[in-house]
């Protein structure tokens, strides 16, 4: 079986069946999200306009205990905790790499004893202040890539660690990218012709690679995926990959 297999999974509607971003600021008034707060997103950026919402919730008294509970209760994707745990048992390394924050992701993991499934996370900053205030930084800024948000680019991280994994010694013979939304395309387009995308059905990342010109399609065989279950049966024919309980 070939073990050498790197797996990078989006979070938001690939690992949780839910969007944290959306989750968290459904716990503020509609009220408070002013058309000036609203044009944070597209003046300055989602990254911006979230920690403004994050400094709405703190003045609107919503501590950290209610925001990771309103974390804990996003359901995983159906199959997708088996799905994690059957790569890491089979030997296989998981990566996380998202444009949520790094507070949403470890809370949900480590909620469902998932965070040792996953080698690595990478994605936004974010920290509580010593007031208590939820705030989240850019995990970089580029403009090199520009079907990729500023404030994180998942193909150069993705080439990036690849890289870094290389200098150590460690060569990769698959590489399998999942995810849903359109900043997924990014990665998926750097792939090999040995490596599989993951495109979750019925989301904006399967409608953006069926509309790709002929010229700038992937050379990775694209394997589409309802839920975990799913994923979890065509991974078993492709990498051998074995179910745990």
């Amino acid at each position: 079986m070939s073990r050498n297999v790197l797996v990078a999974f989006d979070f938001d509607h690939t690992i949780c069946d839910d969007n944290t971003d959306l989750v968290v600021q459904k716990l503020l008034k509609e009220e408070r999200i002013t058309k000036d707060v609203q044009n944070l997103r597209k003046s300055n950026g989602w990254i911006v306009y979230m920690d403004r919402i994050f400094e709405l919730l703190h003045e609107s008294s919503v501590n950290a205990g209610q925001i990771e509970d309103a974390i804990f209760g996003i359901p995983a994707v159906a199959g997708m905790e088996k799905l994690l745990a059957s790569l890491h048992a089979n030997g296989h390394e998981v990566i996380v790499i998202s444009d949520s924050n790094s507070v949403f992701i470890n809370h949900w993991l480590r909620s469902r004893r998932l965070e040792h499934v996953v080698s690595r996370v990478f994605t936004n900053p974010a920290r509580y202040d010593d007031d208590g205030r939820l705030r989240v930084d850019a995990y970089h800024t580029q403009h090199t890539c520009q079907i990729s948000s500023i404030n994180l680019c998942k193909g150069q991280i993705l080439m990036d660690y690849v890289q870094e994994k290389r200098a150590q010694g460690r060569s990769y013979e698959r590489i399998v990218y999942v995810g849903d939304g359109g900043n997924d395309l990014c990665p998926i387009l750097r792939l090999s012709e040995a490596d599989l995308a993951c495109p979750r059905k019925d989301y904006s990342l399967i409608e953006r690679l069926n509309k790709l010109p002929i010229s700038v399609s992937t050379k990775a065989k694209i394997v589409p995926w309802q839920d975990g279950t799913d994923l979890q049966r065509s991974l078993e024919q492709i990498i051998e990959l074995k179910l745990t309980n």
